[in-house]
């Protein structure tokens, strides 16, 4: 779909580079009372930005053609049916990322958080390119309100296998630790016979506790940290605190060290005295 980013990029650099056209442009679509008031650009460096960018466009799609042509040039993709309906799929499909990142950016996630979100989004992506190779547009709401008789469903439901195949291959090394991430989450589940074997008698004792086991519903790290004794259960203890400290997004990791920095900065004024 590199084909559709360039013109879109090209047409937006075009009115937002020239000053006295972007005016021009933001002016017209005040006299047109538009929805929105300008264009959104996009910047490779912030790859989420794509989503909105491509929004926006396909939102005044309309008001950029006429005002490009009122201008003296001639953009022939923004008439062409067939690159209109490629616009919608990459439009359709880029905003799914921007669902996943913005749940992968929420406060307190532990990286189990992270890979349930992940998976379920792999899961959804499966999903589309199936639903698409059956004519079925319902989670493609452009796509399918674009009035065409050149919808190619087969070509797009390879795009989105592509996709699939891209993310499933990009975390396939995390599906790994599944296992020890539904141990942590639900220990009281746990199959003891397919656990790790220095897990196995500590799971018993567990599961095997009463008192231990309403607690397990509530906040994890409270849970682990308060009722998961070292002295009793050492291995489940060491499994969860690593899980705990682990950095599920670099989003969490640069947050982490942006609230230490003061801190630390603090302790080196103190040091310097």
């Amino acid at each position: 779909m590199s084909h559709v980013m360039k013109v879109v990029v090209k047409v937006i650099n075009s009115i937002k580079n020239n000053p006295l056209k972007h005016r021009q442009f933001q002016e017209y679509l005040r006299k047109l009372e538009s929805e929105y008031g300008d264009i959104i650009y996009y910047t490779e460096i912030r790859w989420l930005s794509r989503g909105n960018c491509l929004l926006r466009f396909w939102r005044l799609t309309e008001e950029i053609k006429t005002f490009v042509n009122n201008n003296g040039h001639n953009i022939s993709e923004l008439s062409d049916d067939q690159w209109l309906l490629d616009l919608c799929l990459l439009t359709d499909i880029t905003m799914k990322p921007n669902e996943l990142n913005q749940k992968l950016q929420g406060d307190n996630k532990l990286i189990t958080d992270c890979y349930q979100d992940i998976k379920a989004f792999v899961a959804k992506l499966q999903l589309y390119e199936h639903q698409l190779r059956s004519n079925n547009l319902i989670h493609f709401p452009l796509l399918n309100d674009y009035k065409s008789d050149h919808k190619n469903l087969f070509k797009y439901s390879t795009e989105i296998g592509k996709l699939f195949e891209e993310f499933n291959t990009r975390f396939s090394y995390i599906q790994k630790f599944e296992e020890m991430f539904a141990i942590f989450l639900a220990p009281f589940n746990a199959e003891v016979d397919s656990a790790p074997p220095n897990l196995q008698m500590e799971l018993i004792e567990l599961q095997s506790s009463i008192e231990l086991k309403s607690p397990c519903e509530r906040n994890k790290i409270e849970y682990y940290q308060k009722y998961i004794l070292e002295d009793k259960f050492p291995n489940l203890k060491q499994l969860a605190m690593r899980i705990i400290s682990t950095f599920g997004t670099t989003y969490r990791c640069e947050s982490f060290f942006f609230q230490i920095k003061p801190g630390k900065n603090k302790v080196s004024q103190q040091v310097a005295r």
